[in-house]
């Protein structure tokens, strides 16, 4: 019971993870795929060094498997840089031993996982909460057992970690005390239970939360919905890219923008305003300080050169001017027209979180979408690769899979893996006696409108378990504003 408990407390703390870790260490294993044929492609050539980088891709949610900060600090920029900075000092290049090569790898596997988090979070999770009025709660568990039981789960990585060197890097980087025993605990956690044990739960997390998003599932991996699992391999691509470029001294500002959103010919899927489809979004090989994108850096034109309203956004998870960020959003205050070339410059002013200052405007043109005929195609394709065959996940790593699985296999296991939110009592009659016990004291006794809105509570709660309809009770629930700002995780 301890072994699934700990499980769903990985998969499912909405605090923890921005997609699945599974969704980590594949989109990284894609994106290593379709790496074109060059240098990189040939250092990700050699198996021990390739799956380096998927182990470090799970690596900053083993922090939350271990309440350690330390997971919070690598998902960003600073710690990547200073990550980064170390390997120079310490091990190159050029990376002539074997170890040297795969703790590069392993940073850039941490460093992709966090480019996803805020793609993902930026752009994904707006619409699942717009269509699927769910959140990160639903999303991040979700999509890890969708991946599971529709087949695309192939990467099983063995534990790697540059134990002896971490604990180092962290202080270095942010003056953060930890022990290797505590992040070799967290990174056994993360092995253990989410990639080799994940079978064990997958089917009972997916019968959880399925019901809920239907559209996520259908467009989870979908190279054309924007923050897709799918779409976020070429931009994780070209990261790993402008890393290795970074660790060779010989990425300029003016490469600093890697990636843009929509790629001809592929347009944008709506002409919005406020529609996340509408958006254009960039995103950079390193580090952006938030406050130097702005209105007078970012900018929209139209076909004749004029300035179109829009709004500058960066990633969702950021709180102040001097916090960094990974990508922009160009998001429009009017509808745009169809079927239209509109461009996004970048113009001086933009500064790298290490101080350098873009000098040159960098120009990035997209296509609105068709809306009348004659429309040319989607392109198609664009979606991962799935496995030849079914993965063998092979022996186990301990025996705490072995738990899981008995564990799971109990007849109750469905019922004890409901979310904590889920209302005591089988009914309605036992919950309404125990709620007054669980309620704060008050003033004034509960009102009958109180009362009724307990009972929506209880039915939108209890339905998945009962068999009634998920969350009909509850209704629809409004989507936040693209501009809200959230504090950062934690």
């Amino acid at each position: 019971m301890r072994t699934l408990t700990t499980l769903l407390a990985l998969c499912a703390a909405p605090a923890a993870l921005a997609h699945g870790i599974n969704g980590h260490v594949h989109v990284t294993g894609w994106a290593i795929e379709a790496l074109p044929p060059g240098e990189l492609a040939d250092f990700f050539a050699e198996p021990e060094v390739r799956d380096a980088a998927l182990i470090g891709a799970a690596f900053p949610d083993s922090g939350y498997a271990i309440g350690d900060p330390y997971g919070e600090l690598a998902h960003w920029e600073p710690y990547v840089g200073a990550h980064l900075a170390w390997i120079q000092g310490h091990l190159g290049p050029p990376f002539e031993t074997l170890e040297a090569r795969k703790h590069v790898a392993f940073l850039m596997g941490l460093a992709s996982h966090g480019l996803q988090d805020e793609l993902f979070d930026s752009l994904f999770l707006y619409q699942v909460e717009l269509h699927d009025h769910e959140g990160q709660d639903r999303a991040d568990p979700g999509t890890d057992s969708f991946l599971f039981a529709d087949g695309w789960l192939q990467y099983k990585p063995p534990l790697y970690a540059p134990f002896d060197d971490l604990p180092g890097i962290f202080l270095e980087a942010h003056g953060h005390v930890v022990d290797q025993d505590t992040i070799r605990a967290g990174m056994n956690r993360v092995k253990l239970l989410v990639i080799d044990g994940f079978a064990a739960i997958a089917p009972g997390l997916e019968a959880q939360h399925r019901p809920f998003l239907a559209w996520t599932a259908e467009h989870y991996v979908d190279p054309a919905v924007p923050g897709s699992l799918a779409s976020e391999i070429p931009p994780t691509a070209a990261y790993l890219q402008a890393i290795w470029d970074r660790l060779h001294d010989r990425y300029p500002m003016a490469a600093i923008a890697t990636h843009g959103w929509p790629v001809a010919p592929r347009r944008l899927r709506a002409l919005g305003p406020e529609i996340v489809d509408a958006w254009a979004t960039i995103v950079f090989g390193a580090g952006v300080v938030v406050g130097s994108l702005n209105a007078d850096t970012v900018v929209l034109l139209d076909p004749d050169g004029q300035p179109v309203p829009t709004r500058v956004r960066h990633t969702r998870w950021s709180g102040g001017a001097d916090d960094s960020t990974r990508l922009v959003r160009i998001i429009p205050e009017v509808a745009l027209a169809p079927s239209t070339t509109y461009t996004v410059e970048l113009r001086p002013g933009i500064q790298r979180t290490t101080g350098e200052v873009l000098a040159d405007t960098l120009v990035f043109t997209f296509e609105s979408t068709c809306v009348e005929a004659p429309c040319a195609p989607e392109p198609m394709g664009g979606e991962p690769p799935r496995p030849p065959v079914p993965p063998d996940a092979g022996p186990p790593d301990a025996a705490v899979v072995d738990a899981a699985v008995v564990d799971a296999a109990r007849p109750d296991a469905a019922r004890r893996t409901r979310p904590s939110r889920t209302p005591p009592g089988r009914t309605w009659r036992a919950w309404r006696r125990r709620t007054p016990r669980r309620w704060p004291p008050t003033p004034r006794r509960p009102t009958r409108r109180w009362w009724r809105r307990q009972r929506r509570r209880w039915l939108h709660a209890g339905a998945g378990r009962r068999g009634g309809r998920a969350g009909a009770a509850a209704g629809p629930r409004p989507a936040p504003p693209p501009d809200q700002t959230v504090s950062v995780r934690s």
